[in-house]
């Protein structure tokens, strides 16, 4: 366990840890007295909107086994956004040390994730649930609710933080129920038979690999990495491959969001220099998911080339997707196809107001499957997708423009993201999984 007391960077800055940063932010804090009406204001005013409700009703089919009235999930949506905000900005100072800017341009680049994009680091932030704040009516207010929370972290450092650091919070304001606790489910075939040890007594060896399927806030996943990255170095190890050897053996899930927004930021922060300095793509390998295997679907497409087609619902009453095994075992196409699948959109948005609905859509997906079919060289994909697989992409990718067409918003490929993980987690073994009936989350 870390040091508790606080202790002092070269800069005289404070070096936060989970207890400082929960008594500073935590239910009882004026940070939080000040920014919780401010939000749930924002939130009232915003919430009837279409893009704001669609994001609100999707996060809610989340929160499985807590019973609660409208009034209640609204409070403890408000709340989550809240610590999702502080992560965010945790993150930001991590990862560059100089003040967050008040400019509402900067701050929404923050919150939408597009900052850590720029570098190199993909999927940390999502277009989540949490990114509500980014409806028109109140965001210049919600970055002036940014800002002031930046300037009440900016007497931390955190480039030097203990990577756990917000476990606190998020244990402060995340509600617990027996159906939300691993303990209360039971452990799938393919979980019980991924692992040659679940012994997690003593953090890894720098060869062994790790899967923790309900890691909670990551403190199982923060130590591995903490431990792998050490021994990797200390033996002499490349900066790169150590990442990119910790980014392949230590992985995680989990079927609440914020949970996952949480890992995240540890995991993050337990790489410290390896993300710090220049460095190669990264993956963030802990995805909001449950451990279940989507169920398969046999799609007649007239292919010799078929595969495996796994379905995952939308959130929404008869809406559902599907992912050909090839793109769902692979967790960097996935995120790249689903990553470039913005822009198809808007263009189908744009193409509609200007010609004939459906023409706009079979012209979008007419470019997206050639997109798919084509080599793709010096991407991380270089190879075309089979006949097969395109055509599955291509059906939901159809979907997804028809829903952007009717609503707006990047939230279906967050989900789309995250819930295949079961699927390329069951296909390959793991040294240690982290066993949840003697371990709290």
């Amino acid at each position: 366990m870390p040091d508790d007391s606080s202790a002092h960077s070269h800069t005289g800055k404070e070096v936060p840890n989970a207890r400082s940063m929960a008594s500073a932010f935590g239910p009882d804090s004026p940070a939080f007295h000040q920014a919780y009406p401010e939000l749930l204001a924002l939130f009232q005013h915003v919430k009837d909107v279409p893009e704001v409700s669609l994001r609100f009703r999707l996060w809610r089919g989340y929160q499985l086994g807590v019973d609660r009235s409208p009034e209640d999930d609204e409070a403890l949506f408000i709340r989550e956004t809240y610590v999702a905000l502080l992560a965010r900005l945790v993150a930001r100072m991590f990862l560059e040390v100089s003040p967050i800017p008040s400019d509402v341009t900067e701050l929404t680049k923050i919150l939408d994730g597009e900052f850590f994009q720029g570098q190199n680091i993909t999927n940390f932030i999502e277009d989540d649930f949490f990114t509500w704040l980014l409806c028109p009516p109140v965001v210049n207010q919600g970055a002036a609710l940014m800002a002031t929370l930046a300037g009440s972290l900016s007497h931390y450092d955190f480039v030097s933080g203990i990577p756990d650091l917000l476990t606190g919070l998020y244990e402060e304001f995340a509600p617990r129920s027996p159906e939300t606790d691993a303990g209360g489910n039971p452990v799938p075939g393919w979980l019980a038979e991924s692992a040659m040890s679940n012994d997690f007594g003593s953090p890894p060896g720098p060869d062994q690999s790790l899967l923790d399927p309900h890691c909670g806030s990551g403190k199982f996943l923060v130590a591995a990495v903490g431990a792998i990255k050490q021994a990797r170095l200390e033996r002499g190890d490349d900066a790169f491959d150590t990442l990119l050897l910790i980014l392949d053996q230590s992985q995680g899930m989990d079927p609440r969001p914020l949970a996952v927004t949480i890992a995240r930021t540890g995991y993050l922060l337990a790489l410290g220099g390896l993300v710090q300095n220049f460095h190669p793509p990264v993956l963030l390998p802990v995805y909001v998911s449950g451990v279940t295997i989507p169920p398969v679907r046999d799609l007649e497409q007239g292919s010799g080339d078929s595969e495996p087609v796994y379905e995952f619902g939308s959130g929404e009453p008869g809406e559902v997707f599907h992912i050909p095994e090839s793109v769902a075992l692979d967790p960097v196409m996935l995120d790249w196809l689903f990553g470039r699948l913005p822009n198809y959109l808007r263009g189908a948005r744009l193409r509609a107001r200007g010609q004939d609905t459906e023409d706009a859509i079979q012209a979008v997906l007419t470019a997206f499957h050639n997109y798919l079919a084509a080599p793709k060289p010096r991407t991380p994909i270089p190879d075309p997708l089979s006949r097969f697989a395109a055509e599955v992409m291509l059906k939901t990718a159809e979907s997804l423009i028809r829903l952007y067409l009717n609503q707006p918003t990047n939230v279906w490929l967050h989900i789309l993201k995250n819930a295949p993980a079961p699927v390329h987690m069951a296909q390959r073994k793991f040294d240690l999984v982290v066993d949840r009936f003697s371990a709290n989350p």
